[in-house]
């Protein structure tokens, strides 16, 4: 089984993780395959589904932290369904004291992220 699927649907890219990556390296390849699909004329949003996620290592931590920075900078809107309410709601609160709010959120469901994102009628 892979670890993760992405899919464009419109203008948004949607990336869902099934396994974490293990090692620095292949975080790094994961980050630079969705760079590069966001670099792509017309992708424009980035919809990132965590919620199978429970457990991820520090140093693999940095890459996605790093990889998110770039996404910050070079998208419209990313949207980002969290793994439990708690981890929403502390991702939503740096979201606005950081002035991101209207384009950077977390949600509990797909379906509050499809809508945030505009395409509600996505199907996987």
């Amino acid at each position: 089984m892979e670890k993760y699927e992405m899919k464009i649907y419109k203008d948004v890219l949607f990336f869902k993780y099934y396994e974490m990556a293990e090692t620095v390296e292949e975080a790094e390849q994961q980050a630079e395959e969705v760079k590069r699909v966001l670099s792509q004329p017309g992708v424009t949003k980035f919809l990132n589904d965590n919620s199978a996620i429970h457990n991820s290592k520090p140093e693999v931590n940095v890459v996605w932290g790093e990889l998110m920075s770039w996404i910050g900078s070079n998208v419209e809107k990313t949207g980002t369904i969290a793994t439990n309410e708690a981890w929403k709601n502390q991702l939503n609160r740096l979201s606005k004291s950081a002035g991101a709010y209207d384009s950077l959120r977390a949600f509990s469901s797909l379906e509050e992220s499809l809508e945030f994102m505009g395409i509600p009628d996505f199907k996987m």
